[in-house]
């Protein structure tokens, strides 16, 4: 008996810590997996939320600026004939006072040079002096060569502050091409705020100078970002200019995705705060019920679990970024991967080379043996290309029997690979190629370097075909 009760607590023990074990694997399994899937969720609010804003803002942007670019051209166009000649500024204020509540817009603005003279809608005259501190904006926008420019107009003196505005300059040239006027019509910036920030309650937009000061909305005008938020560093804010800048923030209970992009056009930075905190929120309590859950589960469910979503995760990827037919790369890839997430500013700066080429003829076999056996034919080449190439090298279809090729060397050394492929294709299938490659520099945008590889590769089959041709 005595030795049952032993063998017993011996039992028992061996259990306790079987399942002391398992809590503790299973813990570590859901603290890793919570942290997972907060990477995940801060994916998919940058891919979902964050996408749908910045797009409907950039449209927003561009419609507008598509509107009065168009309307200041045509008000320049008519005032050209109305300044030279002698008119009566009181005819003009009415005109102007007609054409701003047509447009329904805040003011408009209209410079004769000729007779050194402002008149607006609001229905002022006033004497300019191109000189002067306060008319030196009219030299300035003489002196480019942009006949048209939209600015942001913030000023801090309180004199000007009703000329608190998006504008949309135009010059008014004579027969000689020389300004004899500038017509402006400015944009309501609450009606304009107003509209984007009517898209979502819990997205708060900014316009910054590029010193992160605030200047819209006007209750924080002044105030330094790098005080409003402090998750931003100075150096990352510097790189705005040229990179988009993603920042995320904690404060007082709730959490924030802020959104950093450069207005080249008015020369300011547009910040879109959107509060994430249900969404945060949310995930935090469905990362505590799924730990409770998997205390009580075995190790085998949770990595069930796991081996499920990533497999259908590695799936809706091979969809999305593989073409059916040639298991190559397609490309939404090239745009998703390459191009928009930065990966194109690596390839430009590191040496590599492009290589762009088609099947000679394929129209022919499309139309004498059918698409079914131009599809094998396309497979075929695929397969032979692959096999030439290294796994970090990128093999994508552009689009018919367009292929491209990136690889991390020069075009001199890329040409041994392109000739392998040409002879191994020439040898192996009924088809030949044509090949053009270039070197990717430093200041190349994808479609720079596409455009000389294209080239190479029209010279390649203006020259009969079957060969490689280096830009």
């Amino acid at each position: 008996m005595k030795f049952n009760l032993k063998y017993l607590d011996g039992y028992l023990i061996d259990a306790m810590r079987m399942a002391l074990f398992i809590i503790i694997v299973l813990s570590l399994v859901n603290f890793a997996h919570y942290y997972r899937s907060l990477n995940v969720f801060r994916e998919n609010m940058i891919n979902a939320a964050l996408q749908k804003t910045t797009n409907y803002t950039t449209r927003a942007l561009e419609d507008v600026s598509n509107t009065y670019v168009y309307a200041s051209q045509i008000l320049a166009d008519l005032y050209y004939y109305k300044i030279q000649q002698d008119y009566d500024p009181a005819d003009i204020l009415v005109k102007l006072q007609e054409k701003k509540d047509s447009l329904s817009v805040k003011k408009i603005g209209l410079v004769d040079i000729r007779n050194n003279l402002y008149l607006d809608s609001l229905g002022r005259v006033l004497s300019i002096d191109i000189t002067s501190e306060r008319d030196s904006w009219i030299k300035d926008f003489i002196e480019t060569p942009q006949d048209y420019r939209y600015h942001f107009y913030d000023p801090d003196i309180p004199e000007y502050e009703s000329l608190y505005s998006f504008y949309y300059d135009h010059k008014i040239k004579d027969e000689n091409n020389q300004v004899v006027g500038i017509i402006g019509i400015g944009i309501n910036y609450d009606t304009f705020y107003n509209k984007i920030q009517g898209l979502d309650e819990h997205i708060n937009v900014s316009f910054l100078t590029k010193d992160g000061e605030v200047r819209l909305p006007k209750n924080l005008k002044g105030k330094s970002i790098y005080a409003l938020s402090p998750d931003i560093s100075e150096a990352q804010f510097k790189l705005i200019e040229s990179e988009n800048q993603i920042a995320w923030e904690h404060s007082s209970g709730e959490t924030f995705l802020s959104y950093f992009h450069y207005l080249k056009d008015i020369n300011r930075v547009l910040l879109l705060k959107i509060n994430v905190t249900e969404h945060y929120n949310q995930s935090r309590r469905q990362h505590f019920y799924s730990f409770i859950l998997g205390v009580a589960l075995t190790i085998i469910v949770v990595i069930l679990n796991l081996s499920i979503s990533a497999y259908q995760n590695n799936k809706l990827k091979h969809t999305a970024f593989y073409d059916s037919l040639t298991r190559c790369r397609n490309r939404n890839y090239l745009d998703s991967k390459i191009i928009k997430y930065g990966y194109w500013q690596q390839i430009r700066q590191t040496g590599y080379s492009m290589i762009i080429f088609d099947v000679d003829h394929f129209k022919y076999i499309n139309d004498t043996f059918g698409h079914s056996k131009g599809d094998r034919v396309l497979k075929q080449i695929a397969a032979i290309v692959r096999n030439c190439l290294r796994d970090s090298d990128e093999f994508i279809r552009w689009g018919g029997d367009e292929f491209i090729i990136l690889l991390d060397m020069k075009a001199q050394n890329a040409i041994n690979i392109a000739d392998r492929i040409k002879d191994h294709v020439k040898n192996e299938t009924l088809v030949s190629l044509s090949i053009g490659i270039t070197d990717i520099s430093v200041t190349d945008s994808f479609q720079s370097a596409m455009k000389r590889a294209d080239s190479a590769l029209y010279d390649a089959k203006e020259n009969g075909r079957n060969q490689i041709k280096v830009h």
